[in-house]
């Protein structure tokens, strides 16, 4: 059974295992290699499983151990063409031939070790982010999206048929409002081209619950301008408005700045 571990999740630092025991890809690479060897151990899976690394944008808490981590793995990193030409500009791999490109335009989808990676356009204030989902040889299908200003119809349709979702829950907005941020900054995070909010991330998750989809986890959770509790308690309270009970119609988890052991089967 396919499962999904994502090792960290914060404004610091983002890298999601998908896959089995004997194999998954990474999304996005923003952990040291000794984190991530000794985040590994803590279910079990050998490094040598991740048989790819798939960037959502060139963001330093998205890519900080991506060469590093593309050198001990020895395997391929894909992302927009947008990110792989800010990527290799960043000198963020020590080999650039490991770079492909993989983009909606005209190659939207690869397959590894049966799995099939598709990408999707998302709006945020990089070169070219996109997100990704992956259907697995089990039948099932997981989807992670984190970092948009807000979820356009392209990103709505490719969450559908989802078995499971990570989806952003960045910031609440009161919080924000009343931050010390100074205001470029708050325009920045709530603009279109920012992240999604609690309320913004509950609305999305309401209508792919209304789709069929049951299972959620909200990742990139600031640490400034947000709680996991008030995360969490915020899509539980817009799923109740459509009579869903979380555990009974629903899971729902938050993904832990810092992971240690726990997996989410998909």
């Amino acid at each position: 059974m396919p499962f999904i571990y994502s090792l960290c999740s914060s404004s610091k630092g983002n890298c999601t295992y998908l896959g089995s025991q004997t194999d998954g890809i990474l999304i996005d690479a923003g952990i040291g290699i000794r984190n991530f060897a000794s985040r590994m151990s803590l279910i079990g899976v050998n490094p040598s499983a991740v048989r790819g690394i798939f960037v959502t944008h060139e963001h330093s808490d998205h890519i900080k151990g991506l060469s590093k981590l593309q050198a001990k793995l020895k395997v391929p990193v894909y992302a927009s063409e947008g990110t792989c030409l800010a990527i290799r500009e960043k000198g963020a791999v020590e080999d650039p031939t490991c770079l492909h490109v993989l983009s909606p335009n005209y190659n939207p989808s690869v397959w590894i070790e049966k799995m099939e990676i598709s990408s999707f356009f998302t709006s945020h204030d990089s070169a070219q982010s996109q997100c990704y989902t992956v259907a697995f040889p089990e039948g099932k299908r997981a989807a992670v999206c984190t970092d948009l200003g807000l979820v356009t119809p392209d990103v709505h349709q490719a969450l559908l048929g989802s078995d499971l979702v990570l989806l952003e829950s960045n910031y609440e907005k009161t919080m924000l409002q009343l931050g010390i941020y100074p205001p470029f900054l708050k325009r920045r995070i709530a603009g279109k081209r920012g992240y999604l909010s609690n309320e913004d991330c509950a609305e999305e998750i309401c209508k792919l619950y209304q789709s069929g989809i049951k299972k959620f986890i909200l990742g990139h959770l600031s640490e400034e301008n947000n709680y996991p509790e008030l995360a969490f308690t915020n899509v539980v309270a817009e799923l109740e408005k459509v009579g869903a009970a979380l555990k009974n119609d629903y899971d729902l988890w938050v993904a832990p700045k810092d992971n240690h052991g726990e997996i989410v089967t998909i």
